[in-house]
């Protein structure tokens, strides 16, 4: 049963990270126990998951909220959690997995509309969680270098319960989308991983992805993968080690004559697991 949508979702730390082109900007993840679970008979299997956001990769940071995460099942059919909790650093969620196949969690998504001014006297721009007709609208006089960014952002993960399938990877349409072409439960150590990327339904080219393995808080590098898509839309990248990783794409698109918005900036946030050789 679909838990109850709490709608205080967006903190105000993220405003300022989607406006800014800053390196230090919060990832965001959902971090399942298990990204491949096996079961026999009609039990299934419980999946605890995280959602969070930091600065370093699975570093519990801020509790970006679970309460709106749905769940694509193997019969492309949608699902939600059965519980669902905020706490001060994560958020959690629990969903039992029943029917065998390949399930992708994800945040619910929808496009936002920030934007930023300035006023005489300060160096510090002003921020909005509106476009930038419903911000000039409440501006004050003198105010000036209005700037609005349309953001679009995919946290997800998928999960695969006995024998993988592919119904869950079917695209929407809608903004920047990750197709896998490697399954992501076929995802091993020192093999080369593909993955598409289409921009409302189409391949798109210079994409920029960043591939990061856990475990950054024991090591001097963060040893990321970095990576554009080639005019199909695809990446190949090969894990070095088995564990857990986040895979962090970004494409920026300037806005022209748009009242709204001067740019447009899609983020996708994947977590994987390579497994061992």
């Amino acid at each position: 049963m679909k838990t109850q949508h709490i709608f205080a979702i967006t903190c105000s730390f993220l405003v300022a990270s989607f406006i800014s082109n800053s390196v230090n900007a919060h990832d965001r993840w959902i971090l399942p126990n298990e990204f491949n679970a096996s079961a026999k008979g009609s039990k299934g299997v419980w999946i605890t998951s995280d959602v969070t956001a930091g600065n370093q990769v699975f570093v519990f940071d801020k509790p970006f909220g679970s309460e709106d995460i749905e769940i694509i099942t193997p019969e492309g059919k949608k699902d939600y959690p059965s519980s669902s909790y905020r706490g001060g650093r994560k958020s959690v969620f629990d969903y039992q997995l029943l029917q065998s196949g390949t399930y992708r969690f994800q945040k619910e998504v929808s496009a936002k509309y920030y934007s930023q001014y300035k006023v005489k006297g300060s160096d510090k721009p002003v921020r909005s969680r509106t476009d930038k007709l419903t911000t000039k609208a409440m501006m004050p006089n003198g105010a000036y270098d209005l700037q609005g960014t349309l953001y679009f952002s995919r946290v997800e993960t998928y999960v695969t319960l006995n024998k993988p399938n592919e119904t869950a990877f079917k695209p929407t349409g809608q903004y920047l989308e990750l197709l896998p072409v490697t399954h992501p439960a076929d995802i091993i150590e020192n093999n080369e991983a593909t993955f598409q990327f289409l921009f409302k339904g189409k391949a798109i080219k210079n994409v920029e992805i960043s591939v990061v393995r856990e475990g950054t808080l024991y090591r001097n590098q963060i040893e990321a993968i970095e990576v554009k898509s080639d005019n199909q839309g695809l990446i190949q990248f090969t894990p070095p080690k088995a564990g857990r990783y986040l895979l962090h794409a970004t494409y920026k698109k300037e806005l022209k004559n748009n009242a709204l918005a001067n740019k447009m900036v899609n983020a996708i946030f994947l977590t994987f697991e390579a497994g061992l050789e």
